[in-house]
């Protein structure tokens, strides 16, 4: 869904972009359909040149595959930038039309209450984001739903979170693939990419709060002190990204810019296929994980389904009181 070239309420004017051609999965199957064509065609006629010209189509065809290897380095290095703070702010008003109907409706109907709305206006990058949270009073957990919206598309996210009297908190979270960084071990982050529904995500995020609870105490603030407190985590997420090694901080010191490491990982990480790779391991941990609780997920279905497996235990954090 690509998002509109307009100024939006608190966010900014977002600059429409257009996937580049080799991008394109289609491209990337025609390439493919073009180098089996060409070596049918070889293995049947057997001519005197047969074998040199599927060579060459061979060697244009993994050109073709490798050159975002190193083209994308080179073109992430030199706009690839990060503001020096997250400059998430609170928004007045009830929650934005622009969130699915049905998260909101499940949400209330799990016993959530709205409690206000953040967004982190467009960047250099051209992204912005728009973050809405929910409060459980008696469960003591709260419910973010995301937007990450930039020139190619807007990515709609859900995530479920627990704090801790001692500071410890976790997530579980629809996002998709792989992170680019570590979590903070203060604060693990279960992905769960192939489930659709609110009410199995929150199922998980319950079973993973049980194994927490012999050893931690939740603890739930109210509306304006919880949206503080996401600002706070916001911001020293941020900064512990900016640590990590691939950024530095620019001349003039008003953003980070990626260093040549940082671009080189970063780049050949989102490359094809990397990405996808790396997206189905993120899915077999989350099946497995699943699993481990005794639940299982249906990928094709997007939700949870009973299963008789006994429950193993082994959670960041989950240390038992003695």
């Amino acid at each position: 869904m690509p998002a509109e070239n307009e100024t939006q309420p608190g966010i900014g004017k977002i600059k429409p972009r257009v996937l580049r051609w080799s991008r394109e999965p289609g491209t990337r199957v025609q390439v493919v359909g073009i180098w089996v064509f060409v070596a049918v065609v070889c293995a049947i006629s057997k001519g005197p040149f047969s074998g040199r010209v599927f060579e060459i189509v061979s060697a244009a065809c993994l050109a073709f595959f490798l050159y975002p290897f190193i083209e994308g380095p080179f073109r992430l290095h030199a706009r690839g930038m990060l503001p020096l703070r997250a400059e998430f702010h609170v928004v007045e008003g009830p929650p934005d039309s622009s969130i699915p109907s049905y998260r909101t409706a499940h949400l209330l109907g799990m016993g959530f209450q709205f409690a206000g709305e953040l967004v982190k206006p467009v960047d250099r990058r051209n992204i912005a984001v728009r973050v809405t949270v929910f409060r459980h009073e008696e469960n003591k957990d709260t419910a973010q739903v995301a937007q990450i919206i930039g020139g190619l598309r807007i990515l709609p996210m859900m995530c479920f979170r627990t704090d801790f009297q001692d500071g410890f908190a976790f997530e579980s979270s629809d996002a998709p693939g792989e992170r680019l960084f570590p979590s903070d071990p203060e604060c693990p982050v279960f992905r769960f990419p192939s489930v659709r529904s609110t009410q199995s995500l929150y199922r998980l995020h319950s079973k993973i709060k049980e194994r927490y609870l012999d050893a931690h105490h939740p603890a739930l603030a109210d509306k304006e002190r919880e949206l503080a407190r996401f600002i706070a985590r916001a911001e020293v997420a941020h900064q512990r990204l900016a640590k990590f090694g691939d950024y530095h901080l620019a001349p003039l010191g008003e953003h980070y810019r990626l260093t040549w490491r940082g671009a080189i990982r970063q780049s050949w990480l989102n490359a094809w296929p990397v990405k996808q790779f790396r997206a189905l391991r993120a899915e077999s941990r989350a099946l497995k994980m699943a699993e481990s609780m005794g639940l299982r997920i249906n990928p094709k279905l997007g939700r949870l389904q009973d299963s008789p497996r006994r429950e193993a235990s082994g959670l960041p954090g989950a240390r038992r009181r003695t």
